[in-house]
């Protein structure tokens, strides 16, 4: 940079010069223009020697230096290359809910929500940055960091800290940060990509992200019949135009540690033509759940399995028009005890079944609609025992026959800018238990059929 600089007052010392001989006057008048040209070229001809001195002295510092040359330092080089490699996105979301028939209670009191759990309250749901870099052709390599933070990152982390419990998820602050997901990518072959870290489930219709679903709330399925999360391995890519696959292999589900030594096993077989396009997910292999030893120590279940099959079918014949249908069925081999970690062995296989169908109609270029019903039945307590119990005695308390549950949801969508999405959604839940100590939700009474309706307000700042 420097030796640019002195070549540019050369020029202008030496233009100036032939500049000032080029000047040509009739004699009688050249003897004081003379003396004054000769002036200005001896001070160019010492301002050009000081120039060749700052050089000589600038090369010598750069040679002290171990500096070659200005033009090949550059500063910055790694961080600009990260950010035109990474793709940046993010989202902020905030709501407010209000239960219709439980408003003498704030916390936990929509308890089929994953998320959303308190009645009158305004929220701070999740901050979300999402930095990544996707795998290119055969030999590259890639990464996915997304972090969460809110009140959905502290709903998240106390229901994941299964040895560590801080807080419930109900009380939950908005102060958590939440990783979720974090993992490197590998391109082996075109068709053929590792994945290894903390990454979302392959299961499911619903997202943990509320904005990229087409209610604001999650449903049942995703509540109760599959998992968030997993820490661990995948391997898998296209088949062809229409069909790919995935296999992995887990840490259980909804954990990063490794309770106890038994592992889960991912599979996902997908297809995708035109409008439609559907999968079978499949995940066998440890709840991530703990259990009592015989020392009295809380330890790994290894032997708390469960086998979810996930099946997901959508129809999408329009961009403004897309249906849906996902169905779990589950069996697991263990019977939850009333302290609800621990699993209680009844000699029994309890089975779960849920299934889900909705549709979102866009109304406008800004306005949208969409329906969400669930219909989601538990045999013998294996998922919802301990949540509907009235007190926490002693084991076997919670051996519901069975667990019948249903939900309708309305949602309806205004894009108030191309980066604020505003929505307003009215739920309705129903739990039939039959049970003298079925409390599914506060301020009701115990048994029988019991229902919750509540509202929901929810804005979305998307950016990328």
């Amino acid at each position: 940079m420097e030796g640019f600089e002195v070549a540019i007052r050369r020029f202008m010392a030496v233009s100036l010069v032939l500049a000032a001989q080029c000047v040509g006057v009739p004699s009688v008048f050249a003897s004081p223009e003379d003396d004054r040209v000769r002036q200005l070229e001896d001070r160019l001809r010492a301002l050009e020697d000081r120039l060749e001195q700052s050089e000589s002295v600038i090369a010598t510092q750069r040679e002290a230096l171990g500096v070659k040359g200005g033009a090949d330092v550059k500063q910055g080089s790694a961080i600009d290359t990260f950010f035109q490699t990474t793709q940046v996105n993010g989202s902020i979301t905030t709501s407010y809910a209000y239960n219709f028939k439980s408003q003498d209670v704030n916390t936990g009191t929509q308890t089929l929500n994953q998320f959303n759990l308190n009645n009158n309250e305004l929220s701070l749901d999740a901050i979300k940055l999402e930095l990544g870099k996707p795998t290119a052709e055969a030999g590259t390599t890639g990464y996915q960091l997304d972090l969460l933070f809110g009140r959905n990152a502290g709903i998240l982390s106390a229901g994941s800290a299964l040895f560590d419990p801080v807080t419930t998820a109900d009380a939950a602050s908005d102060t958590e940060i939440f990783f979720q997901e974090a993992y490197l990518a590998y391109k082996l072959t075109d068709a053929l990509e590792l994945k290894a870290g903390k990454f979302e489930t392959p299961l499911g219709f619903e997202v943990l992200d509320s904005n990229d679903n087409p209610n604001v709330t999650h449903g049942l399925l995703f509540t109760f019949a599959i998992p968030l999360f997993h820490t661990g391995v995948t391997l898998g890519g296209p088949l062809s135009e229409e069909v790919s696959w995935l296999v992995g292999v887990t840490n259980g589900f909804n954990n990063t540690r490794e309770l106890g030594d038994n592992k889960g096993l991912l599979g996902r077989l997908a297809y995708a033509s035109g409008p439609v396009s559907t999968s079978l997910n499949v995940y066998y292999g440890t709840l991530g759940e703990t259990r009592t030893s015989t020392a009295g120590q809380t330890v790994g279940d290894d032997e708390a399995t469960t086998l979810i099959n996930d099946f997901i079918f959508q129809y999408t014949p329009s961009d403004s028009f897309t249906t849906w249908l996902n169905v779990d069925y589950g069996l697991t081999n263990r019977r939850r005890a009333s302290t609800g970690a621990i699993f209680n062995d009844q000699g029994t296989d309890p089975t779960f079944f849920g299934a889900a169908v909705g549709f979102k109609q866009k109304l406008s270029d800004s306005l949208y609609f969409a329906f969400r019903g669930e219909y989601f039945n538990d045999d013998n307590s294996s998922r919802l025992g301990p949540l509907f119990s009235t007190t926490a005695a002693t084991p076997g308390q919670f051996d519901f026959d069975e667990i019948n549950i249903y939900t309708l949801t309305f949602t309806l969508g205004y894009q108030i800018s191309p980066s604020l999405l505003g929505r307003l959604e009215v739920r309705r839940d129903r739990v039939d238990c039959d049970d003298s100590s079925c409390a599914p939700f506060p301020d009701k009474a115990i048994g029988g059929n019991q229902t919750s309706d509540f509202g929901i307000v929810e804005l979305i700042y998307s950016f990328d």
